[in-house]
């Protein structure tokens, strides 16, 4: 008996210290810098991070007298600043460039992406700080293999959910379905909720009753609903419960009164004007009972919203986008998304005359006094771009919500805690203890000026650091493909 406990002891002690001998998992210390949180509205001077296994473990203000925490690796960050990382609501990474195809006689608009223009647009997007992203609609497959890709390593970019093909009557290869019948729609949530979506896109062509449809049936599957509706009042889908409302075209008649709603409904007859995207600000009245009592129902029931500015500007500024966006930004585009990106954006105001132009830039403001009132009134929301890649949309969209009325740091904190919230991570999204390690570092504050959000030189994801001339540098070897 006591030889067989004088076993069991040495086999402890042996395997004690074997367990001793391990090294200990890799602390990675980030100090010297001002470490700014847009949550709480501070920025700490001399602050170090401590991260370890992909999360901040701990984090401080370096006392003069007192050293600092011991950690495998430090790293001087030289008294730049440090933020979250960014969080793009509204990116639609795996979608290839518009064009058109044939399919049974007829041209079809196509989105279909390629793998190696999405690991382009991941890239430039990470390096554009952006490190957590939603796309709210796209091929379903393409944005799986995405995610596997990026969590194994492989596929540098933003941590990434999605949503699926849209719900929609108009074709669009790589874009769109439209099942005939309940049993139809039903296969098609089941499909796309095997494929890891977490949210069903419902869109403008859809009917009230196929929306009312689509929310119910996602709900039974236990999935979230984003829709950008149109002819469908917002007023609709906030009382039916859709979870996210996108883009600052909320463009039904049904919010509109009396002689604007008349006016507005003859301009609707022709399905082929575009004009709508900026005459239904022009009938609009936001102190009118419908909007009112729309504002309040989606204070009421927290719809969270993207509402994409940056899409309304470029919309009506169609004619100046090498202006607004000169060919030194597009480097985030791949080049087959680059070569076509000016006349997609044009498309829709094709016919319109110079005076429909200035009609349209006239309306700026009045889309960005909806984004106040929305902000007033409690409103959930959040920072989204619209795009294949982040980049200069992003910051874009940060200084139009500025222009609207906010404060620098109410801006950062919808392009931080705000997107953490739209996508419901509670771990995301703050430099705070326990939270995931996101974060970036700029050699000037964006809390001063949001434009030196363009001076990023690191990105720190999961606790991974890359430098942004490193990913940049990563593009060149992929531009090959041609679609």
């Amino acid at each position: 008996m006591k030889k067989v406990l004088s076993s069991t002891v040495i086999a402890s002690l042996l395997s004690l210290s074997a367990t001793a001998q391990q090294p200990l998992p890799p602390t990675v210390l980030y100090y010297n810098a001002t470490l700014i949180n847009p949550a709480t509205e501070q920025q700490l001077a001399d602050g170090w991070l401590l991260v370890k296994d992909g999360r901040i473990v701990q984090m401080g203000h370096q006392q003069a007298d007192a050293s600092l925490p011991a950690a495998t690796k430090k790293i001087d960050l030289q008294d730049q600043y440090v933020m979250p990382g960014l969080i793009d609501v509204h990116l639609h990474l795996t979608a290839g460039p518009h064009r058109v195809e044939m399919q049974d006689g007829k041209p079809v608009l196509t989105m279909k992406g390629d793998s190696e223009i999405t690991r382009y647009h991941a890239i430039s997007t990470l390096a554009s700080g952006v490190t957590t992203a939603f796309s709210p609609a796209g091929e379903a497959a393409a944005n799986a293999e995405y995610v596997r890709q990026q969590q194994a390593g492989n596929w540098p970019g933003p941590k990434l959910s999605y949503a699926g093909y849209i719900f929609e009557p108009t074709p669009i290869i790589g874009g769109s379905v439209h099942p005939k019948d309940e049993a139809g729609w039903q296969a098609e949530i089941a499909n796309q909720q095997a494929q890891g979506v977490d949210h069903i896109k419902l869109y403008a062509g859809l009917s009230k009753e196929e929306v009312a449809m689509g929310v119910r049936l996602a709900n039974q599957a236990g999935l979230k609903t984003v829709a950008h509706l149109d002819s469908v009042s917002w007023q609709f889908g906030a009382e039916l419960g859709i979870d996210i409302l996108t883009h600052a075209l909320p463009t039904s008649a049904e919010l509109l009164t009396g002689a604007a709603r008349d006016a507005y409904l003859i301009e609707r007859k022709n399905l082929a004007n575009q004009r709508f995207i900026y005459s239904w600000f022009q009938h609009v009245d936001y102190d009118s009972e419908p909007m009112q009592r729309l504002i309040r129902t989606l204070k009421k029931q927290q719809t969270r919203i993207d509402l994409t500015l940056v899409v309304n500007e470029l919309f009506y500024f169609a004619r100046e986008l090498g202006a607004l966006y000169p060919e030194t930004d597009l480097w985030v585009f791949h080049p087959q998304m680059r070569k076509g990106w000016r006349a997609v954006m044009a498309a829709p105001s094709y016919d319109w005359t110079a005076e429909d132009f200035a009609a349209a830039q006239q309306q700026l403001p009045k889309v960005q006094e909806f984004f106040k009132r929305l902000y007033d009134a409690g409103v959930p929301l959040a920072i989204g771009t619209d795009s294949v890649a982040s980049g200069p949309f992003y910051l874009r969209e940060l200084q139009l919500s500025q222009a609207a009325g906010l404060t620098n740091w109410q801006v950062l904190q919808l392009a931080t805690t705000g997107g953490a919230r739209h996508l419901q991570l509670t771990d995301t999204g703050q430099l705070a203890e326990g939270f995931v390690a996101d974060f970036i570092v700029l050699p000037a504050n964006p809390v001063t000026d949001l434009a030196a959000l363009s001076t990023l030189q690191t990105v720190v994801q999961q606790g991974k650091a890359w430098q942004v001339d490193d990913l940049k540098a990563q593009l060149t070897s992929l531009t090959a493909v041609e679609l």
